[in-house]
């Protein structure tokens, strides 16, 4: 990877390396073209950071001041393959191929849970808003507690997992294996049920077939003694209430039917094996799931066959000699079906995700709108065949990504209940390159709002493609933060900590750039984040484009606040931060002259290198990061870009290109190829910087343009005021300044004070004053660090034994005795093997040399940040980053963990089945019951103090405030105020009906749901009775 012999004995070079001391040497060199000895004083100023270190008075040694600890951690150390909702804390877990879980809640709420076992986790599932249910890889389950957020207990299933189910209300967990077992597990009481069912498709269906693993099993949505397992073969609802089959369901195709897309040989007969079933919200309905692509619609009671189809043909189960199938319009194979519902569970739709045709295919879900479910008690077979049939709507949703979609989550607004499909108003899709991709449901629009989810989150949606941190003065910094309050978050569980730390100068701030044209600017200062303030710009709606996005190149102006993104294309987009003018509070659409010309807009379409995009500004943000100049160069790639904090922007090219642009006008004050400098031998500008010092023996400071390129070379450029308020630019001379190219880093301090010399309005409106400033140049090259003076001989060079990742100057404000401060002008090298150092300045003296304590990837430590305040953020890993400061803290106070579980939120009501089931005999199953089938009589107390905490937070009765018209099946979330009595459910009974089915089903519907568990047998017997004498049996 590296063509350094230095690192041919290195086995794995980004891992630490605990114990050695790797050398490092000093030596001095000249370089044309002229010489004068290099000094450096000793003196510091008074520092500016009211948080100072102190030192006794007698002590020199400033290394008593440096320690690297870790402060932060941001996105997760490996790719998330699981994720699980619960929607009565409001939490959204995040599982990783690593065997770590991330839990996170409102704002900046999360807490990381590593289990023992490494394994990749398979499944989550929240159970009874207190539990977490996780099963890795080997088929491990592991119980974790949302109140002491600690692994309660380990268990080993003795055999291969391929389904479970579990119920926000219930303890149970069904497991299904792969020897078509079924068992039962008993979370809160940590031990298998004795209720166990063998393979029902060997002994009672297909005794000659060979053993069918459990490929689909679901608890009964109103039902919990009964159960929908699936085989290959046959699906069967299960009651374990009665310990018996109630109903089966084998779809099998005669000769000549058409069957599903990648049905075959249809001339024979063929039994297509089934992938998953579900249950209508209703009950009444399942569907089965098979593998040519088959949705096969039946009658839960009777088990007749309603309707066989495809995405786009139906009755695929009837002969059909002459029928001939359109290729083309078969679609990809059907991975997983979502059974949706609204608020109303009658009004359904079905979301179904694909698998991916061939790698790199185009993906999309698809979208089965059903529509209000007909009325079963009136309703004939061959109107709910019509039903079916003839969905009220269709839609495609095509992806922003190819990356095939592992796993989709809906995220429920109304209950746990039904499969967590309870009202979604967004769904969550992992994709395989560990992406999260978020979708509004039911319209399928796509958003990446970095808002929705915690600050860590935003490294997965979509992947970061380049990162970077600055320091930001703090006032400024708290200043822009409060207009970039979000209180659209979706997770509204748990409780942030406050972590007290001392005020501070500057504020860290983490800009990350992705593939999809988005940027973020997130706060990540070692005081305590309590929200998701941050701001989001988005260069596809600036550059009207909707591919060739991904950033590549980011600055940041933290003193002026503005920014210049770059992206793979070359284009360029210049940002400040400001009012919006185009903000528009009523959220109504802008004029259609201006939409118009949104939509004609193109940078492909300008031959202006700088083109005006004020108005591409997002009309719903009153103050933020706003766009102003898109700069469309056609010069290639960008290899270099610099905002500084003076109105200049310096951009390279990869075809050698260097650009200077003045804000102010805008207008582009320099245009070259440093391939056409005469004694140039570089080929592009790899970097670039502005500071304000002496060049040479001028005796004065000027603004300066300093460029490293790839081969080493340093090419310095003089910006110069201009008749007119206008610049020129006065080039001035090159010099090779490291060993090994290319120029990664170029830094400037003060010989006298130390202080920095990177250009700022304050030293630019000194200018005029005469001020000189001699400076020193910091050059970082490949694996050597170089001091030198602009326009001088003389140079300290400094050679590293491993590459350099990122370097940078520190201030470190500390105090010797009571009163004497002084500010620490140190250097911060970090190398690819994870190696931490220190330095004095001017003489590489070392103060501090550390190993970060983890691997990291050699691939992304180079997008590692060195911060003027001391902090070093570091890019471990493709989704995540470190923030480590190198300071010591006086009073450092131990890490504090989030809370998860908050006591007393109430489990919603679980739904039950409706009055005409009741009446036909449906024996309606309390928990009670079931954890007596389940449990036995003895089943022992439970050993976890989280069972008694979770005690008393279940509803008994739905909630009085549903005043829906159909009450057939309405619940809603139970509020925190007290309930009123279920007479108030009685009193809304009272409404027109139309034939005598309907006001006797609705009749009874009612009363059965107000009374809930507390009918006993002898108003059951009545119930009956009376409602047979109204139907007249």
């Amino acid at each position: 990877m590296f063509s350094s012999k230095r690192l041919k004995n290195v086995k794995e070079a980004f891992k630490s390396l605990k114990g050695q001391n790797p050398e490092t040497s000093m030596e001095s060199s000249k370089s044309p073209p002229r010489s004068k000895n290099l000094e450096a004083s000793s003196k510091s100023r008074d520092a500016r950071s009211p948080a100072s270190l102190k030192l006794p008075i007698s002590s020199s040694n400033k290394n008593k001041i440096f320690l690297l600890k870790e402060v932060n951690k941001h996105g997760m150390s490996s790719k998330p393959i699981a994720a699980a909702f619960d929607f009565t804390q409001n939490l959204l877990a995040i599982g990783t191929v690593t065997g770590e879980l991330h839990i996170y809640g409102q704002q900046q709420v999360e807490v990381v849970v590593k289990l023992e076992d490494k394994s990749p986790i398979k499944e989550m599932r929240f159970v009874k808003g207190i539990y977490l249910v996780v099963i890795n890889a080997k088929d491990t389950i592991f119980v974790i507690s949302l109140y002491s957020q600690k692994v309660l207990t380990t268990v080993f299933i003795p055999g291969k997992i391929t389904s479970i189910d579990t119920d926000a209300s219930l303890d149970w967990m069904l497991i299904g294996l792969q020897s078509g077992s079924t068992i039962i597990y008993d979370i809160d009481r940590d031990q298998l049920s004795t209720f166990r069912l063998d393979n029902l498709q060997k002994s009672s269906f297909f005794p000659a077939a060979r053993l069918s693993p459990i490929v689909s099993i679901q608890w009964n949505p109103r039902d919990i003694g009964t159960v929908l397992i699936s085989y290959e073969y046959v699906t069967l609802t299960y009651s374990l209430v009665e310990n018996t089959i109630k109903q089966s369901f084998i779809y099998e195709l005669p000769p000549f039917a058409p069957g599903g897309d990648f049905s075959k040989k249809t001339n024979e007969k063929r039994t297509p094996k089934v992938i998953q079933s579900l249950y209508h919200p209703n009950s009444l309905h399942i569907l089965t799931v098979h593998e040519d692509n088959s949705l096969v619609f039946w009658d839960a009671n009777s088990g007749h066959l309603i309707m066989a189809r495809t995405l786009f043909e139906t009755d695929i189960n009837i002969p059909q000699p002459d029928y001939v199938r359109d290729s083309s319009a078969s679609g990809a194979a059907i991975s997983k079906v979502y059974w949706m519902c609204e608020n109303n569970p009658e009004y359904t739709s079905l979301l179904i995700s694909h698998k991916p045709i061939s790698k790199g295919d185009n993906q999309s879900l698809t979208m089965i709108d059903l529509g209000y479910t007909p009325r079963y008690s009136i309703t004939s077979y061959d109107g709910m065949k019509n039903y079916y049939a003839n969905p009220k709507q269709m839609k495609i949703f095509p992806l922003p990504t190819n990356e095939p979609v592992i796993n989709v989550l809906p995220i429920p607004r109304q209950s746990p209940y039904f499969a967590g499909c309870h009202n979604p108003g967004l769904v969550a899709l992992l994709l395989d390159n560990g992406e999260i991709e978020t979708m509004l449901y039911p319209s399928g629009i796509f958003t990446n709002k970095a808002s929705l989810f915690p600050q860590n989150l935003s490294w997965l949606r979509p992947i970061a493609t380049v990162s970077m941190a600055a320091s930001v003065p703090n006032k400024l910094w708290l200043g822009a933060l409060s207009a970039a309050q979000n209180k659209d978050y979706l997770l509204k569980g748990g409780v942030r900590t406050k972590r007290q730390n001392p005020p501070a100068e500057y504020g860290t701030a983490i800009i990350t750039g992705h593939s999809n044209g988005s940027v973020r600017i997130c706060d990540a200062s070692h005081g305590d984040i309590q929200d998701n303030a941050s701001f989001e710009v988005n260069l596809s709606r600036t550059l009207n484009k909707a591919n060739e996005l991904a950033v590549d190149k980011i600055s940041f102006a933290t003193e002026t606040l503005e920014l210049a993104v770059s992206i793979e294309t070359g284009d360029v987009v210049l940002f400040k931060y400001e009012v919006n003018q185009f903000y528009n509070a009523e959220k109504r659409p802008e004029n259609g002259e201006l939409e118009m010309s949104f939509r004609r807009f193109s940078l492909n379409n300008t031959k202006d290198v700088l083109v005006d995009v004020r108005d591409r500004a997002p009309t719903s943000i009153r103050q933020g990061f706003m766009p102003l100049t898109a700069v469309h160069a056609n010069k290639g790639k960008t290899s270099a870009i610099n905002n500084s904090n003076i109105g200049f922007v310096g951009i390279g090219y990869s075809a050698g290109n260097v650009m200077l642009i003045d804000r102010r006008g805008p207008a582009i004050i320099y245009m070259e190829n440093i391939r056409e400098i005469q004694g140039v031998q570089s080929a592009r500008v790899t970097c670039i910087e502005f500071v304000i010092m002496e060049y040479g023996d001028d005796g004065y400071s000027s603004i300066l343009m300093l460029c490293g390129t790839d081969m080493c070379e340093l090419i310095t450029y003089k910006i110069l005021p201009a008749p007119g308020g206008r610049f020129n630019v006065e080039f001035m001379d090159i010099t090779n300044v490291i060993s090994k190219g290319p120029v990664r880093k170029i830094d400037a301090f003060s010989r006298e004070t130390k202080s920095s010399c990177l250009a700022t309005i304050p030293k630019m409106q000194n200018l005029s004053k005469g001020l000189c400033i001699p400076g020193l140049i910091m050059i970082t090259g490949f694996d050597d660090i170089r001091l030198t003076s602009l326009g001088k001989a003389k140079s300290t060079h400094k050679s590293f034994k491993f590459p350099l990742a990122t370097t940078g100057l520190s201030y470190i404000p500390f105090m010797e005795g009571n009163s004497n401060r002084k500010i620490s002008t140190v250097l911060i090298t970090l190398e690819i093997n994870g190696h931490v150092k220190i330095f004095s300045l001017p003489d590489f003296k070392e103060q501090m040399s550390e190993h970060i304590p983890f691997p990291i990837a050699a691939k992304y430590i180079a997008e590692s940040s060195v911060l003027r305040n001391g902090d070093m953020l570091v890019r471990v890993s493709e989704f995540q980053v470190s923030l480590f400061s190198t300071v010591k803290e006086q009073n450092a106070q131990a890490p504090v963990s989030d809370v998860l579980y908050i006591n007393g939120i109430k489990i919603p009501y679980r739904p039950q089945v409706n009055s005409l089931q009741w009446a036909r005999g449906t024996v309606y199953c309390t928990p009670t019951q079931l954890n007596e089938v389940l449990g036995g009589t003895n089943r022992p107390d439970s050993k976890y103090k989280e069972s008694i905490i979770a005690q008393g937070t279940f509803s008994e009765r739905p909630s009085d405030d549903n005043h829906e018209n159909n009450l057939e099946h309405q619940y809603t979330k139970p509020t925190r105020k007290g309930r009123n009595s279920s007479y108030g459910v009685m009193r809304n009974v009272s409404r027109a009906v139309e034939t005598r089915w309907d006001a006797v089903e609705d009749r009874f519907n009612d009363y059965a749901t107000a009374m809930g568990e507390t009918m006993n047998e002898a108003v059951e017997q009545t119930g009956k009775d009376v409602m047979k004498g109204a139907l007249g049996f």
